[in-house]
Formats: C-alpha cells, sequence, structure tokens
C-alpha cells in the first residue's frame, strides 16, 4: 500500500494517512471551487467538511479499535485512504458474537454523531421552511454553516449505510459471515460473504460508470482486493488448523543439556536450541542471545548460565495455526515440540514459512488444475 505518514494517536493506535489522500484535496478544488464556482471560499468549506467527514471516519475506526482491543486484539494502526479508513485490527478468529460486536461499533458510532446532530438539522429544518425531506439534501451543499452541518450530519447516515450493506469487506459483511459461522463454519461464511461482496463490487462499478462517478469503481477495486485477501487468508488458517505441528517440526536426538559448555552448544554456528533434562524440556537457546556470547565468553559459560527458562512447549498433535499464533504473539522464532512432555524436535519460523509455501503451491495447483478442466470443457463445447 505504500508509505503512510502519522498524524497523531488516540488510544495507544497511531493515526497515519496515505499519500493518495491528496486526490480528494483536488476533487474538493473541483467540486467546491470550480464546479460551485465559489471559489478560494468554497475551497476552504470544501476543505473543512472534508476534515471534518474525515474525523466522522477517525471515530468509526476508533470504535472499531475500542472494541477489538476490549476482546483482547492488538491494532496496530488506523490509516485514511480516499475511500475511508482501515484500522489494522490483529487477524485472530474470534467467536462470531465477538466478531459481531466489533463490526458493528463503527457503524454505532456514526449513527450516535448523526442523532447528536439531529436536533440541529430539525432546528434548521425549520428556519428554512424545508416542505420535502429531500430539501435536507439540496441545502447541504450551501456554503454555510447550516450546510456544514446537514452535509455532515448526512455523510454520518451514509457512512453508516454503506457500512451496513452485508457483503465483504464492509462491515455488515463481516456481521453476515459470523451470523453464517454459527450454522456452517467459518471458511464457508467468508466464503458466501465474499461472494455477496463481488457482487456488490460489479454492481458499484456498473452504477458509478453509468453515472458518471468514477469514485465508485476505485471503492469496487478496494472490495474486490480486500475481499479476495480475506479469502485466502481464511483458506490458509483452515488449512493450517488441519495440519499437525509434529509433520513439520525438525525432529532431533535430544537438543543439549544445561550442563553442557555453552561451546559445545554452539558448534554448528548459533541456532535457536532446545535445553532438555532426562528428556524433558527444561529452556531454550535463542540464537540471537548465543551471538552476543562470540567474543569469547562461550569458551566459559555453561548453557544454563544463558538458557531461557520461560519457554512454551507444543504438543506434536497441536495445529500449525494455534502454534503459528503463539509465535507471533510472543514475537519468539522457535518453539519446542512434545510428545507427552518427552522432547521430539522444534518447529521454527523458517519451517512455518515452509508450510506456507508448501499450501501456496498445493492452492495454486489446483487453481491451474481448475482452468485446465475449464479450458478443456470450452474447447469441447467449441467442438
Amino acid at each position: 500500500m505504500g508509505r503512510s505518514y502519522r498524524i497523531g494517536s488516540a488510544r495507544g493506535v497511531a493515526i497515519l494517512v496515505h499519500p493518495s489522500f491528496a486526490i480528494l484535496l483536488l476533487w474538493v478544488t473541483y467540486q467546491w471551487g470550480i464546479t460551485a464556482g465559489a471559489g478560494v471560499r468554497g475551497v476552504i468549506f470544501g476543505t473543512l467538511v472534508l476534515l471534518s467527514v474525515f474525523g466522522c471516519v477517525i471515530l468509526h475506526e476508533l470504535a472499531h479499535a475500542v472494541t477489538a482491543m476490549h476482546h483482547g486484539l492488538r491494532v496496530r494502526d488506523i490509516t485514511l485512504l480516499p475511500i475511508g479508513g482501515v484500522a489494522r485490527v490483529e487477524h485472530t478468529p474470534l467467536p462470531p458474537r465477538a466478531e459481531m460486536a466489533i463490526a458493528l461499533a463503527g457503524p454505532v458510532m456514526n449513527i450516535l454523531i448523526a442523532a447528536a446532530l439531529t436536533p440541529l438539522v430539525i432546528l434548521i429544518a425549520a428556519a428554512r421552511q424545508f416542505d420535502h425531506p429531500l430539501s435536507v439534501v439540496l441545502y447541504a451543499d450551501d456554503i454555510s454553516p447550516a450546510g456544514f452541518l446537514l452535509y455532515l450530519w448526512i455523510a454520518n447516515l451514509l457512512l453508516a449505510i454503506f457500512n451496513l450493506i452485508p457483503a465483504f469487506p464492509m462491515d455488515g459483511g463481516r456481521v453476515l459471515r459470523a451470523g453464517i459461522a454459527l450454522f456452517r463454519g467459518r471458511l464457508a461464511a467468508t466464503r458466501i460473504a465474499v461472494g455477496i461482496g463481488y457482487i456488490f463490487a460489479v454492481l458499484l462499478t456498473i452504477v458509478g460508470l453509468w453515472a458518471g462517478d468514477f469514485l465508485m469503481p476505485l471503492v469496487s477495486v478496494f472490495i474486490l482486493v480486500a475481499a479476495h485477501t480475506e479469502t485466502r487468508h481464511v483458506e490458509m488458517e483452515s488449512a493450517l488448523r488441519a495440519l499437525p505441528v509434529g509433520q513439520f517440526a525438525l525432529w532431533e536426538a535430544g537438543g543439549v543439556r544445561p550442563d553442557e559448555p555453552l561451546a559445545q552448544a554452539m558448534r554448528g554456528g548459533p541456532r535457536d536450541v532446545s535445553v532438555t533434562q532426562d528428556g524433558v524440556v527444561v529452556g531454550m537457546l535463542w540464537r540471537n542471545e548465543l551471538l552476543k556470547h562470540l567474543n569469547g565468553a562461550h569458551r566459559e559459560l555453561l548453557v544454563r548460565d544463558v538458557m531461557d527458562r520461560r519457554f512454551n512447549a507444543v504438543e506434536a498433535t497441536d495445529s500449525v495455526f494455534d502454534v503459528h499464533l503463539w509465535l507471533t504473539s510472543t514475537s519468539r522464532p522457535a518453539v519446542p515440540v512434545v510428545e507427552q512432555g518427552q522432547y521430539r524436535g522444534i518447529f521454527t519460523l523458517e519451517r512455518l514459512a515452509h508450510v506456507h509455501a508448501h499450501l501456496g503451491g498445493r492452492a495454486g495447483r489446483r487453481r491451474r488444475d481448475r482452468m485446465q478442466l475449464l479450458m478443456s470443457r470450452l474447447s469441447f463445447s467449441r467442438r
């Protein structure tokens, strides 16, 4: 997505803006300054409206972020793009109800903002003697404080409605997936919600081209990319859950003993090594720590002097996905693998990358096979 620039933070979450956001400033100049014929005054007013709307977008994403943190997830940052905001939340499978709560938090925030503005909108409508609900929409283009409030009110209602569309990756699509997952499982639910997202993206593109609004096709591209990425991620997650970590661990004779000289443990070069006593894991030697003792100190130290006694051993029958989550959450490069408490081997980030490459290649082969089958059918139909 390219480099983004930090403009602030809230609740410990960094708020970033992508350089492509400048496209909207050009749009403001064209829409409010040229098309509306208001010149510099219109550009200033339009910029204020734009920044206020995106302030509401930030509140929308912060609502997602705070709710996600309440459910124990880490939130990396919020990035503002021309098509809206994106909160980067730790990608961990959640109970359907938790996913629903996180997804609904954003639209609820926009509804609350619109509700807070509603009394002012009613006063404006009474003062201007609007005789039709559409008058509110038409008057929102007026370069005035009243027009500003009406525009902000309408924008929040539209943000809530658009995000509640039951098509992935909108919030409504995530709610739909969570509801379906209660009965069909996460993978099947994702495929259904993503399929609806594809259909919605195509319809949005058609409507945008028909109406001459080229922002809609841009949003459609974002929807297609996000939906495809989510499908691949959940498919990989499902595949990793089906694989026992013992199948991909590096099986060893028994690691190193805590009373061994450190120099002996480092034969073959610094690496992540399990420390065992009578076949039971009692610690870990981390490569990064071993590198610190290459100045000659490794000749005088024992393994127990350097080993890390804070470790987490996993059973060989545990899924690769669960181990992947543990490695990610602890930022550890490896984990010892045991069978009924007895050490059997080690699973590293390099092995995890190997599993990903293996599954990615297998998925690619399946896609090629489907494509070849489709081409053969088309060829047969032409004959």
